[in-house]
């Protein structure tokens, strides 16, 4: 029993103790967050910048793909060796490819091309999007090359961000310019956001559910105008992609592939005119309504 009774004793004064060194603990910073956000203590204009952005719309903002440089140490030659964690962009919205894609930016210069870039999201971008739909941050350059096709691209839907690409004369463009580039960057983000909503999703794609990714039979199949008249009779707008890359007649498209182009379809034409470009296919025409207002109930603000 004395056995026992030392035993308990000792077992109380390591957890007496254990609890005074957890006072003792400071929090463990978080890395994920931290690597998006500007060094706290920076006064750089940029810093600034970027922080004002974030307290205000509770989104990143970041003009370099490059989140963390940091020293971990030294090699057995003496040379210093870093952690370096860059912005993965690899994954293509509405592809089923498997290839990683890599892309090549061409970073802003000027702090007025980034306050330039800051306002119009805040005009043009963030007042039709609630928070819960806005990316995790937003990634601006010059340009977007990918390096895999090498094409192009004026968006791109990552995890962690969206990336665009505002072009080398930003502060020049019309306001019906800033609009087009405002919606190409809105379909961007409401494409990625609304992929993550399998659920609220089910009444869109139940509509066409069976065929997706499936094969159909055309008299033709050179004849592309043939093609995508059958495609538009069966609810759909593009041609599926063979290997998940390349265009192809005869073939239904995926899932990820509707969403997309009828989120490019709604987002891009008023209610009348889809009526009017799809009077002849209703099953297009029930689609984009369904999907124009399930955007609706989700916050989306036209």
């Amino acid at each position: 029993m004395k056995y026992h009774t030392l035993l308990l004793y000792s077992l109380c004064l390591m957890g007496l103790t254990a609890c005074g060194s957890e006072d003792e603990l400071t929090a463990i910073p978080d890395t994920m967050t931290d690597c998006f956000a500007p060094d706290p203590n920076a006064t750089d204009a940029e810093s600034v910048l970027r922080r004002e952005f974030y307290q205000t719309e509770k989104c990143y903002l970041l003009f370099n793909d490059t989140l963390r440089h940091e020293k971990h140490g030294t090699d057995f030659n003496g040379d210093d060796y870093y952690f370096t964690e860059t912005l993965d962009m690899g994954y293509i919205l509405g592809s089923s490819t498997t290839v990683t894609n890599t892309y090549t930016y061409e970073y802003l210069q000027t702090l007025e091309e980034k306050k330039a870039v800051a306002a119009f999201l805040k005009e043009y971008v963030l007042p039709h999007l609630p928070n819960f739909l806005r990316p995790f941050s937003w990634f601006a350059v010059y340009s977007i090359m990918n390096n895999t096709e090498y094409t192009y691209s004026e968006t791109l839907y990552g995890q962690r961000s969206v990336a665009i690409a505002v072009g080398y004369s930003f502060e020049y463009l019309t306001t019906e310019e800033k609009q087009a580039l405002a919606t190409s960057i809105l379909t961007t983000t409401l494409g990625g956001s609304l992929q993550a909503q399998e659920t609220t999703l089910t009444p869109f794609y139940n509509i066409c559910n069976g065929l997706y990714d499936g094969d159909f039979m055309i008299d033709d199949p050179e004849d592309h105008e043939l093609n995508m008249k059958a495609l538009n009779e069966a609810g759909f707008l593009v041609e599926g992609l063979f290997w998940g890359v390349i265009p192809t007649t005869q073939l239904y498209p995926s899932k990820a592939q509707d969403l997309v182009s009828f989120t490019e379809l709604v987002m891009n034409h008023p209610r009348q005119e889809v009526e009017e470009l799809y009077a002849e296919y209703p099953i297009v025409i029930e689609k984009a309504e369904l999907l124009r207002t399930l955007i609706e109930e989700l916050g989306y603000i036209y």
